[in-house]
């Protein structure tokens, strides 16, 4: 056992080299894998097997399972493409590793007498199995897999499994839901089956050895043992093997092995199986999964996989484009593209250089087949797959296509969305292969298809291309098509109803009589003996004898469907309509006979219900061969169907009436209800129907007489008008119509929109008359010279108008063009009357009115031409040619008139417009042209739309240049007018309503130039970016700058960039468009397609525009005067601005400023040398405005002019505007403090303390953190005392920074100010108070600012309460000293905020003052708190201020160092420590300076020489104290850190080791405390370790960490 697992290398590793250690431990994975990732041989893997099926080894069956079972997964692992690791070809592997899972009860127990044990097998083993048998199936599909496919069900589930990635019991492929159900059903039945036996085997067992009862809840066998039923049905695996199988399949890829297989083809079969009945959303998993290329899959696979992604299109989901993530966007981008890959396969597959036969017919047979389902989804589903496969194949690479055929092509355009059959099918390189194949599917889909049109394509291609070579197919189409005509009657009314009008019906019903024609020609040719149909289908069958002698036999259907297509009709164009009416029925002779085929009976060729629907058709010939020899009974049942024409119906009374005459007693005797008939026929006569008098006449001469029918001729029907005319008139009698009546009654009633029975009126007809003759009588009167005012033409064309402009203006004029007969005379006598009466202006005017209105309703495309319409138009056209004039430029003269003088253009108006559309030539100047266009769109014309139409058209012809210009100079004068408007009319809300048609001119300049700007850049630019009067934006700008932006190529861009951003610019420009186009430039998504939408996180920005020197500055002076415009609506004529206003509009400035600083810092490139540059631009006009303040208030303390102060605090707000911005610069680029000097009034201006942001503020707020981030441990310590030092570097060199977190600092100090003085201590809260408080001196005297003065108090109120707790306690003196110093310097920088604070908080100074009494400095500063001082008033100048500052400090006692150094002491220490003195001397004088500068470091500024000198000693404690105190002096003050910059460089390059050890051991904490130049530094270290073979790397690790604060973390 041992020997055969460390063969086959199964052992543990350390098994094969814990004798000899070979090989090396780096190696032995490698030289492992190498040994055992091998292929299995086919009868390693027999032989291990037979041995565990072997009682007489040592390897039992679950071992022999086990090692079969990982040597099988170990060699499946190491899978390769070009290589077979696991080949098998005997089929008895399947059983004999089946037999390793039996169960075999002991021997020694005898089982009762009769009774068969079940064939059992153990659970695990039974499974484990199948997994084995699997994954050997996989790598062996042709022999292994196809008997397990063949033989083996449970292993074929396990099969499918793996291949759909599907792992449920049914197995997905199984697509009824009868079958599903069976299967759960047996699987229940087996599982309770199984049971029972099993049970009743661990009966027996039990009887024969413990006679114990076996039940459920105590059988151990239950749950151990399974059915050993192979060839069974499919049994449901438990859930741990399921996920066995999921993961193996995973990890060796088994389902794509077997879905690779194309001989056996298992995908195939189950794509096959399952058809069109469900969808397979694995097979699209599978397809999106295949690696290269598609060949390995069958081709039904990819076109089910083509279908599935088309039913997804069609549904796609509400939030598809919203919801989407990145990683769903990159899934469907790739399915896209799998899809497009997979159309290029199946393409390529029909109309590639590669195409045969058998691949054509598999890809469109699997396609054609689903036309005949019974699912309108799958049928859709399936043409649209057809459209894709062959749609797009019409033109390939290298080839022309070919022009279709003209009858191809005009069927094609009736259909639009059957190209694919009509015209791309036809043109398949082996087209004659699936020919047929092709027909029989659309034979059979046109009894499954719902679509007319689908059916009409379908009919379409069988008439042209169906194959008629064979007898039998022929008869199969004409049948088939003849079931579509007599069956399906619903689709026939919709092909060829006349209310739907399909424009692909007279197609269609041609092709049926081509399909019919040539059919009965080839049946008229066969010789009567010849045998056409077998025995069981001749039921149907007649056969026919013309008289002629001709002979055919065909299906009964057949002919019918041939009659039913002749009442339809000849269509249009050429067909074989009168052919087949000829064959059918012959003019003058009879119709052919009919014979059963089976029986020889004469057969009844035309039945009732076709003989009807002959009678009903516009063909003569097939009604008066319906009417021959009919029954009495069957004309009685005709003449009472519905839907006969008038024509069919007079014959059917001519018939009735000759049968009468022939025999009148049956033909009454089968008359039911004569009254109805009698009044049926007087109905048919008023449709215009004639004969039939001898029928009525036997009617009503039985029928009794009625009461009303001796006087009916002579009854007068009366008739009620409306009681607007106040008369009662009869039916015989006209109305009179007279002006004062209702005229608008009068025509709804002519012309009725819609018929009110009970409202019975006069017929229209006779109102009409009577309205046209009372209109001859006035024409009359006009002639004669007498013109009536207000006459009836008058009020008939204002009734006119009226209802054209009520809501039912489109009723009455379709009511009026239906009924021409009576609107065109009227519309003719007022036209009439206007040529009389042409000195009324009004009424031409009104009429003209009309006319156009009507016209305009009449051309809608619903309405058809006619009459009314002609009328109308040729009315409008003799109108202005009238009042044409004599050139297009006096007419624009006369209209500039009419507008000028506010009188009514409308005429002068058509008449130019008539002019332009007769192609008279263009000829007004622009001024002119604009001038009239300017006046229509202050009167709101509705023609302004028309005439700008045309002038753009025409002016178009010769380039765009000049309507560009016309447009623009509209847009300019409107905006300048809408600007003056709204100044004088502030509040007047029409102004704003008055810029509405402008959107119409923003139009048409978006169609002439869609990049706004190419053709005309200076009028453009001027419209886009130019200053108003107003200071407002037009509306049209945003919408304009987005089509710049969005349009234009890059050229214009930068050329529009260049043009703004120039000095040499005429007109002054409108910042804010012009900034926001700038930062639009930057941001246009076009920029960033193509680029990787992951961007690291690391990647350097890119900078989109890198603008001159010249051009940032422009760019500075943009972002200044958007800040001026600002502010300045508020300024202007305010003199008494308070201080509130003034505020409020800094802070209006330094928002804008703050939001254009990204702008900015992007158009600098992030290049220091730029930001250096707007710097210094900067400054030069902060200190040019600051010189022209003081001159300016030099000259107003000697005039106090009004106008002069307020130009002096513009001047200053300039100045402001200009610190401010080089503060936001500042914040975002401190490193530009290395090479420009900001000036003082910069810190001062407070644009730090507001909302904006600053690159540094996350170190800043870090460092403060850890500076409070108090501790008793020495790493605690260590963290603090770093922050220490770097926060004391950060108030040295940028202040600002560090002041912008004083809010913070005084909240840590706050939350501590409630411990008393041994929880301070012990928890180093006295150390952060204290470094706190040194900061704060540092800061000095920008932290007394007033932008400050809250979080500066409430440190200082921190500061007190904190000394307050220290009562009865020894309080820290030199702590209460130094506060004490730092107010005294409060109090001097700032008395008017530091006294009434101090005074505020004095009770707390007395407390500290009784519990100190030797604090002299105290005392004096209480004794100072009492005297009054004057406040600063905010309104004063400048130097009322500094003489109030300087009243308002108190008399303080001054507070120096409580240990100081007299002369005396400094010269004997200077003498001590100079050169030649003894090293014991210079020692002494260290030690004493060392003592002394731990309670006053600033003394050792005295000695800074010294030290430098000493840094550099060989005496070791010499050197160490020189560098201690060197550092300690810095820290004090990290101002001095440059000034030992030469010193530290010097000791680290000197030539003494000991020395550069010293410099090396300080590195960390200096180069914390010279920052500046820490590149420096640390690249001389780096130097010295490479140069000195020193080990530097520790110290410069270090100093990196405690540079970005890593060691304290």
């Amino acid at each position: 056992m041992f020997s055969l697992h460390k063969v086959l290398f199964t052992e543990q590793p350390e098994t094969y080299y814990k004798w000899d250690n070979w090989p090396p431990e780096s190696d032995r994975n490698f030289f492992l894998r190498l040994c055992s990732e091998v292929p299995l041989l086919e009868d390693t893997l027999m032989r291990i097997v037979v041995i565990g099926l072997s009682r007489d080894l040592s390897l039992g069956p679950a071992d022999a399972m086990e090692l079969a079972d990982h040597l099988v997964k170990r060699a499946a692992g190491a899978q390769s493409d070009d290589l077979d690791v696991l080949r098998v070809e005997r089929i008895q592997l399947i059983d004999a590793v089946l037999n390793l899972c039996t169960y075999h009860h002991p021997e020694n127990i005898q089982m009762p007498a009769g009774y068969q044990p079940p064939n059992l097998a153990i659970s695990a083993l039974y499974w484990k199995a199948w997994l084995l048998l699997l994954v050997v199936a996989a790598f062996n599909p042709q022999k292994i897999g196809l008997a397990a496919w063949d033989g083996y069900p449970t292993l074929k589930m396990l099969m499918e499994m793996v291949m759909t990635n599907n792992y449920s019991f049914p197995p997905c492929t199984v697509a009824d839901e009868d079958t599903k159900t069976e299967m759960i059903s047996r699987e229940l039945q087996t599982s309770q089956r199984e049971k029972q036996e099993i049970l009743a085997f661990e009966s027996h067992l039990a009887a024969a050895s413990t006679k114990q009862t076996i039940t459920e809840s105590n059988s151990l066998l239950l749950s151990q043992l399974t059915t050993l039923d192979p060839q069974g049905p499919p049994r449901r695996p438990p859930p741990p093997v399921q996920e066995q199988i999921k993961t193996l399949n995973q990890s060796l890829r088994l389902g794509h092995l077997l879905c690779r297989s194309r001989n056996p083809d298992f995908l195939l079969n189950i794509i096959q199986r399952q058809a069109s009945s469900q969808s397979m959303p694995w097979l699209a998993d599978l397809v999106q999964s295949s690696e290269g290329s598609l060949d390995v899959l069958p081709v039904q696979c990819l076109c089910e996989f083509l279908l599935h992604d088309a039913a997804d299109d069609n549904f796609p989901t509400e939030d598809e484009d919203e919801g989407e993530s990145k990683e769903q966007r990159a899934k469907k981008r790739q399915r896209q593209q799998k899809q497009r890959q997979l159309l290029g396969r199946l393409q390529d597959l029909l109309l590639g250089p590669t195409a045969d036969e058998q691949t054509t017919c598999e890809v469109l047979d699997y396609f054609l087949r689903r036309l005949s389902s019974s699912q309108v989804a799958s049928r859709v589903l399936a043409m649209k797959g057809l459209s894709l496969v062959l749609g797009e194949g019409g033109l390939r690479d290298g080839e022309e296509r070919d022009q279709p055929m003209e009858e191809d092509s005009a069927d094609a355009e009736l259909l639009p969305g059957y190209q694919w059959l009509l015209q791309d099918l036809p043109k398949l390189p082996l087209f004659d292969s699936v020919r047929g194949m092709t027909s029989t599917a659309l034979q059979q889909a046109i009894h499954m298809e719902t679509d007319p049109q689908t059916i009409s394509a379908y009919l379409i291609y069988l008439s042209q291309h169906a194959p008629v070579e064979e007898q039998a197919a022929h008869n199969d189409l004409a049948l088939d098509v003849a079931r579509l005509i007599v069956e399906r009657s619903t689709i026939m009314n919709s092909l060829f109803s006349k209310h739907s009008c399909r424009p692909e019906s007279d197609a269609v019903l041609s092709a049926f009589l081509m399909i019919f024609s040539s059919y009965i020609r080839r049946m008229r040719k066969t010789k009567e003996g010849e045998d056409l149909y077998s025995w069981s289908e001749s039921q149907d069958q007649v056969f026919l004898r013309w008289t002629t002698g001709e002979t055919a036999t065909m299906h009964i259907l057949v002919v019918h469907a041939m009659v039913i297509l002749l009442t339809l009709g000849p269509p249009k164009g050429e067909s074989d309509f009168y052919a087949l009416l000829d064959i059918w029925f012959p003019d003058k002779k009879p119709l052919p006979t009919a014979f059963l085929v089976d029986t020889s009976e004469e057969a009844l060729l035309l039945p009732d219900w076709l003989k009807l629907r002959m009678i009903r058709s516009e063909v003569s010939r097939l009604v008066d061969a319906a009417l021959q020899d009919l029954e009495p009974q069957q004309l009685l049942l005709f003449v009472q169907s519905f839907g006969i024409p008038v024509s069919s119906m007079s014959k059917l009374l001519q018939y009735l009436d000759q049968a009468v005459s022939h025999d009148p007693h049956t033909l009454e005797h089968n008359i039911m209800d004569k009254h109805y008939m009698a009044h049926l026929v007087e109905v048919q006569h008023e449709r215009g129907a004639t004969g039939g008098h001898t029928f009525h006449s036997l009617l009503s001469a039985s029928l009794p007489p009625r009461r009303d029918s001796t006087d009916g001729g002579k009854a007068k029907v009366t008739v009620e008008t409306p009681q607007s005319s106040g008369k009662i008139r009869t039916a015989n009698q006209r109305p009179v119509i007279e002006p004062t009546d209702d005229l608008t009654s009068v025509l709804l009633q002519i012309f009725p929109l819609k018929a009110d029975p009970r409202w019975p009126g006069p017929p229209p007809s006779q109102l009409s008359l009577a309205l046209q003759q009372a209109l001859a009588k006035e024409l009359m009167r006009a002639k004669q010279g007498h013109v009536q005012q207000a006459g009836l033409a008058s009020r008939l064309l204002q009734a006119i108008a009226a209802l054209l402009g009520s809501a039912h203006a489109g009723p009455v004029v379709v009511a009026m063009h239906r009924s021409h007969a009576l609107s065109c005379p009227l519309m003719r006598q007022l036209h009439l009357y206007q040529r009389l009466v042409t000195q009324d202006v009004a009424f031409s005017s009104l009429f003209l009115k009309v006319v156009v209105e009507m016209v305009t309703w009449l051309e809608n495309p619903a309405v058809e031409a006619g009459p009314l319409k002609t009328l109308l138009k040729s009315f409008a056209g003799q109108y202005s040619h009238k009042h044409r004039h004599s050139d297009v430029r006096a007419g624009f003269l006369h209209l500039a008139e009419a507008l000028a003088y506010r009188r009514d253009s409308e005429v002068h108006v058509r008449a130019v417009i008539d002019m332009l559309k007769a192609g008279e030539r263009c000829n007004p100047e622009a001024e002119l042209i604009g001038k009239v266009l300017q006046g229509l769109m202050e009167t709101k014309s509705p023609y302004l739309e028309e005439l700008l139409s045309l002038l753009m058209t025409i002016g178009t012809q010769n380039g765009t240049a000049g309507p560009v210009a016309m447009v623009i100079s509209l847009l300019l004068q409107e905006t300048e007018e809408r600007a003056v408007k709204k100044e004088l009319e502030p509040n007047n809300s029409e102004v704003i309503k008055t810029g509405l048609s402008s959107g119409l001119l923003v139009d048409w300049l978006e169609h002439l130039d869609p990049e706004v700007t190419s053709v005309c850049p200076d009028l453009q630019q001027k419209l886009l970016f130019a200053l108003n009067k107003g200071r407002g934006s037009p509306s049209y700008r945003p919408y304009l700058l987005a089509l710049l932006t969005h349009q234009s190529n890059w050229a214009t861009l930068l050329q529009c960039i260049s043009a703004l951003l120039s000095k040499r610019r005429d007109q002054r420009l409108d910042p804010s468009p012009a900034l926001d186009f700038l930062w639009a430039c930057s941001h246009i998504p076009r920029i960033w397609q193509g680029r990787d939408q992951k961007i690291p996180q690391k990647k350097a920005e890119e900078f989109v525009l890198r603008l001159s020197s010249e051009e940032l500055v422009s760019l500075v002076d943009l972002i200044l005067l958007e800040s001026e415009l600002a502010t300045s609506t508020t300024t202007i004529d305010d003199t008494d601005t308070t201080s509130s206003s003034s505020s409020s509009q800094d802070q209006t400035a330094c928002s804008l400023i703050q939001s254009r600083l990204p702008l900015l810092l992007s158009c600098c490139s992030a290049d220091v040398d730029n930001i250096r540059m707007v710097c210094d631009y900067l400054i030069s006009c902060t200190k040019k405005w600051g010189d022209r303040y003081v001159l300016l208030l030099l000259m107003l303390h000697t005039t106090r002019s009004t106008r002069g102060i307020t130009f002096s605090r513009s001047i200053c707000a300039m100045s402001k505007r200009c610190q401010s911005l080089l503060l936001q610069i500042y914040l975002q680029a401190p490193e530009v403090m290395q090479h420009v000097t900001l000036p003082d009034d910069t810190w001062s201006s407070g644009g730090a303390a507001d909302g904006s942001t600053c690159k540094l503020d996350v170190l800043v707020h870090r460092l403060v953190s850890l500076l409070a981030d108090t501790g008793e441990s020495k790493s605690a310590e260590g963290r603090m005392s770093d922050a220490n030092l770097a926060c004391r570097k950060l108030a040295v060199s940028h202040p600002v920074l560090l002041l912008r977190h004083l809010p913070m600092i005084a909240g840590l100090l706050h939350g501590r100010m409630h411990l008393n003085l041994q929880e301070f201590r012990q928890h180093n809260h006295l150390t952060f108070f204290t470094n706190v408080l040194a900061i704060l001196e540092l800061l000095q005297p920008l932290v007394f600012h007033g932008h400050h003065q809250r979080a500066l108090q409430d440190c200082l109120l921190s500061f007190m309460r904190a000394l307050k707790n220290f009562q009865r306690c020894r309080s820290p003196l030199l702590f209460i000293n130094k506060f004490l110093q730092f107010t005294q310097k409060y109090i001097t920088h700032n008395a008017a905020a530091a006294v009434p604070y101090l005074q505020k908080h004095s009770d707390i100074l007395q407390a500290l003052c009784s519990e100190n009494p030797h604090l002299v400095q105290l005392k004096s500063l209480l004794a100072g708190l009492t005297l009054p001082v004057k406040s600063c008033s905010a309104d004063s100048n400048a130097d009322d201020r500094d003489d109030e500052s300087t009243s308002g400090a108190l008399p303080l006692v001054n507070i120096s160092a409580s240990v100081t150094l007299t002369a005396a002491d400094m010269t004997l220490y200077l003498k001590k420590m100079s050169r030649g003195e003894a090293v014991e001397d210079v020692l002494e004088v260290l030690t004493e300076v060392d003592d002394k500068s731990r309670r006053s470091p600033e003394i050792i500024q005295y000695f800074t020489n010294d030290l430098q000198r000493l840094m550099t000693s060989s005496e070791e404690l010499c050197r160490t104290m020189a560098f201690n105190l060197a550092l300690r002096c810095i820290q004090g003050n990290p101002r001095l850190a440059t000034d030992f910059l030469p010193t530290f460089m010097y000791c680290m390059g000197s030539g003494n080791f000991d020395v550069v050890q010293t410099a090396l051991r300080n590195l960390p904490e200096y180069v914390l405390l010279c920052q500046e130049h820490a590149d420096i530094l640390l690249h001389k270290a780096f130097l010295v370790g490479i140069y000195g073979q020193i080990d530097t790397s520790s110290m410069i690790a270090e100093a990196m960490k405690v540079l970005r604060m890593e060691a304290t973390t």
